[in-house]
């Protein structure tokens, strides 16, 4: 009996330890959060749900704090109102968050930060702690690490890259990156390609055009800078940066100052095939734009749009319509009534039904009619 005893006492001592090592690895409580969603901005840091699988109500705050690891900077810490979080997995309620306690840091970054509502490019860590109200239970933590970048990155418009352009004083524009608020400023760095120097580094270089503190997207060509030299070829870059924060970086273009290969303004019977007008050649035209378009669809109409291409790429209202027929059509486009500036450069976009769009790059001037 005395055996059969120990062994009763020795299985029931086994039992109630397997449940209370089961107890205490279903103790748990976990945040579900994805920050290349929701660590853009932050109103997204209370996109996050929490995992209750303790088995029991939990009451607390949570403390979620970021921090920005190649600069190591503490950018914002937030305590938000007490919640009671039941078993199972739940969003965090939206009043909690809403109504948390924000304190940034006193950082540049941080302040660019606290004035949008967004974070600036760079590499993150979220920290989302758990602290229960009973200080006798114990507290959670997850971190999730993110690299977040602009949704648009800044790109660099005109001159194309690899364009040969006939203008020793071009104007220079660009597409500004994706959030793009008021107080964003451009840094614009131009210099002469020498041969078989990596683009890269032309850059670190001083500069032939070093233009700072730029509060639009397209610059005309600086007075202070000399002109440029036919058969040369250039290099250009343009940086975003917010308070001193860089926020984004284009690709480093080229383009080459030459004129011989331009395309003169066609006599009246000469209708160019639109493929033809590409590769950085362009049209030099007046009243009227002529070139040649296969209609292989049997389209009524041609579907088409004309950019200013020193203004960011806005397009130009109230085009004419063009109607077309199936096959080869010579098609006229009348300008005179479309507002354009002489000496500007515009780009005709062709969007032909089922194939990639065709190009035209031309210069309006104001000259006697075609």
């Amino acid at each position: 009996m005395i055996g059969m005893k120990s062994l009763v006492v020795r299985t029931l001592m086994i039992l109630a330890a397997v449940w209370w090592m089961a107890g205490e690895a279903s103790a748990q409580f976990n945040f579900v959060f994805v920050p290349e969603v929701y660590g853009r901005s932050i109103d997204g840091l209370g996109n996050f749900q929490m995992q209750n699988l303790t088995g029991q109500a939990q009451s607390g705050r949570v403390f979620i704090t970021v921090r920005e690891n190649i600069s190591k900077t503490q950018v914002v810490n937030i305590a938000t109102l007490p919640v009671t979080i039941q078993p199972g997995v739940l969003a965090f309620p939206v009043a909690a968050f809403t109504g948390s306690a924000f304190n940034f840091s006193n950082t540049a970054l941080a302040s660019i930060v606290s004035q949008t509502r967004n974070f600036p490019p760079g590499e993150y860590t979220f920290c989302f702690h758990f602290y229960p109200t009973n200080k006798q239970l114990d507290d959670y933590d997850n971190c999730f690490d993110a690299s977040i970048q602009p949704i648009v990155p800044i790109s660099l418009i005109n001159p194309a890259d690899a364009d040969k352009i006939c203008q020793k004083r071009p104007p220079l524009s660009w597409q500004p990156p994706v959030p793009f608020p008021p107080s964003m400023r451009f840094r614009l760095l131009l210099t002469e390609k020498k041969q078989s120097a990596p683009v890269e580094a032309l850059l670190m270089n001083t500069p032939l055009i070093l233009m700072d503190n730029i509060p639009s997207t397209t610059i005309n060509y600086p007075s202070f800078a000399p002109d440029l030299q036919e058969g040369k070829t250039y290099v250009w870059q343009v940086i975003a940066y917010q308070a001193g924060v860089i926020m984004s970086r284009s690709e480093i273009w080229t383009f080459t100052v030459q004129c011989t290969d331009s395309v003169p303004a066609d006599p009246l019977d000469s209708y160019r095939e639109l493929k033809l007008l590409q590769n950085g050649n362009y049209y030099i035209t007046s009243r009227m734009l002529h070139f040649s378009f296969r209609n292989n669809y049997n389209l009524s109409k041609l579907n088409y749009s004309i950019n200013d291409i020193e203004n960011a790429g806005k397009p130009i209202k109230h085009l004419p319509d063009v109607p077309l027929k199936q096959g080869m059509n010579k098609i006229d486009i009348d300008l005179s009534d479309l507002d354009l500036e002489p000496g500007k450069h515009y780009l005709l976009k062709v969007y032909p039904f089922n194939e990639p769009e065709v190009q035209i790059r031309f210069i309006y001037e104001e000259t006697a009619d075609q």
